[in-house]
């Protein structure tokens, strides 16, 4: 099928169009599921007369929007029961939540995506038990193979530090009869022993090695998480197959203190001491990284994935961002689990992207807002392994695109002299999406699913949804005031904040 897309703008997000990559009444041909030509409306329809026409000038046309990290959980953890909570003491607070079907709950995260213009994202998937991890697996990626969506998939393990970072002296410190029932529940892994893991990712990595839009990815939790030999063994995976690697770094203030009392050295060097930097990996987070760890990311190609919103939510932090930038580091974005609003609107969290970096003052340089965009587009598709396939609208790239009703964003005025990409950051929104191609195929048009059943999959979660147990883990209680004390040390670190918002004194 040829198909000519239009728009009042089309941002590009390629410098064969311009600095900025924006075309003024431009279009997309399409045929089959390939971009073959970019130009202004009016000589696209001429060259193309009988190819079907989609959008107008109320539309702008952008790249699909890329996730760089997230869990593909459809039903946040808020709408489960949960509060947000400090990272390290997440598992203990949390109450009683009701089972989800890991298929239905998968494909409603996909509905959201594709409702909010994403048409690319990392799964880093999220194991509960050993038992339980391949079936959930093999059913998340039969939800994404059906939503269409293009994905890489992340299958996460860990083997060490189940309870706190450094189970064995927190284990140590604990009363007789508390400690061997907190030593028998470190013994009691998430995810898969690394021998199983391993089976898993060579039998995933065959079955998905002709998928059109489907690629492995090896995410192993993070460094407090993992031992040497297994953060080895993956490196060699990832060299033997090409696969791509991503890791939660330094998202807190304890993973970093975890590396400074236990190895004298910061996450990031010792991860460098273990050569397993490199192009194919990315770090979510990087909050809490130093400026010679941003040197040595930079250095060894390493990408940092922004997460701004989730940051926010579970007091983690703010990445400083502008600092990122200067020192050369590729820079993408996540949404976590959900963004600032509980849902997956990437406009919102670009624009937050955009204005947490804003500390007072005239001296700070700032990220670019078209650098921004870049970040939710072709520097995602990059990090995520698709950069041969998407991230910009160019001859040669696949059919990957949103068409926008920019109408609401311009209501009742808007300066004409506005760069696109500004307007699109300052007042963009998902409910503005329209319609979404993924390598060619209209997923989602006139903000109707073509390819999913939206109704049928929420009344199918909610049926399926199993009660929680009224009843709250005991030994999560007795742990929780021992688990807070045992980090409360490590707050009297000193710090030198990158975000300054004002004084007090």
């Amino acid at each position: 099928m040829a198909t000519l897309v239009r728009g009042k703008f089309v941002l590009t997000q390629s410098e064969r169009y311009g600095p900025d990559g924006v075309l003024e009444d431009g279009a997309v041909y399409v045929s089959g599921r390939d971009v073959v030509e970019v130009g202004r409306y009016r000589d696209l329809k001429a060259v193309y007369p009988t190819a079907t026409v989609i959008g107008s000038p109320r539309f702008w046309v952008i790249p699909g929007l890329v996730v760089a990290h997230q869990h593909g959980t459809g039903l946040t953890g808020f709408q489960l029961g949960g509060l947000d909570e400090c990272l390290e003491l997440a598992r203990l607070t949390a109450r009683p939540q009701p089972r989800v079907d890991a298929y239905l709950n998968t494909l409603y995260a996909c509905l959201g995506m594709i409702e909010s213009g994403i048409t690319t994202c990392i799964h880093f998937n999220g194991g509960r038990s050993p038992a339980d991890y391949e079936p959930e697996v093999r059913e998340r990626i039969r939800a994404y193979d059906e939503a269409g969506i293009r994905v890489s998939f992340g299958l996460d393990v860990r083997n060490r530090n189940h309870l706190v970072y450094g189970d064995e002296e927190f284990l140590r410190g604990l009363p007789a009869p508390l400690r061997e029932k907190a030593a028998a529940r470190a013994a009691q892994p998430r995810t898969l022993a690394p021998e199983d893991y391993f089976r898993l990712v060579k039998d995933l990595s065959a079955s998905m090695k002709d998928e059109p839009r489907m690629k492995l990815f090896l995410t192993p939790n993070g460094p407090q998480w993992s031992t040497e030999d297994l953060l080895r063994a993956i490196k060699r995976e990832s060299d033997d197959r090409d696969l791509g690697v991503q890791m939660q770094v330094l998202e807190t203030r304890y993973q970093r203190s975890y590396f400074a009392r236990a190895y004298g050295k910061t996450a990031v060097q010792w991860l460098d001491d273990l050569e397993f930097l490199g192009p194919r990996v990315s770090l979510a987070y990087g909050v809490w990284l130093s400026r010679d760890d941003m040197a040595i990311v930079a250095r060894r190609g390493v990408a940092v994935v922004h997460k701004p919103s989730s940051g926010l939510r579970l007091r983690s932090g703010i990445a400083p961002l502008p600092l990122l930038y200067e020192a050369g580091v590729r820079l993408a974005i996540g949404l976590d689990a959900a963004g600032l609003n509980d849902d997956r609107d990437m406009f919102q969290e670009m624009r937050l992207c955009a204005n947490l970096q804003r500390v007072p003052g005239m001296a700070r340089r700032l990220v670019p807002l078209p650098e921004i965009f870049r970040m939710a587009t072709v520097n995602g598709a990059q990090v995520l392994g698709w950069g041969a396939e998407a991230g910009t609208l160019e001859p040669g790239k696949r059919a990957d695109l949103v068409l926008l009703d920019m109408r609401a964003a311009s209501h009742p005025y808007l300066a004409p002299k506005h760069n696109p990409i500004d307007t699109l950051i300052y007042r963009g929104r998902a409910s503005s999406v329209d319609t979404v191609m993924v390598d060619g195929e209209i997923l989602y048009q006139g903000k109707r699913h073509l390819r999913l059943p939206a109704k049928s999959i929420i009344d199918q979660l909610t049926r399926k949804l199993t009660p929680p147990s009224e009843a709250p883990d005991p030994l999560s209680g007795e742990l929780l005031p021992h688990v807070v004390r045992y980090y409360a040390a490590w707050d009297e670190a000193s710090l030198v904040p990158f975000h300054s918002v004002n004084s007090v004194e």
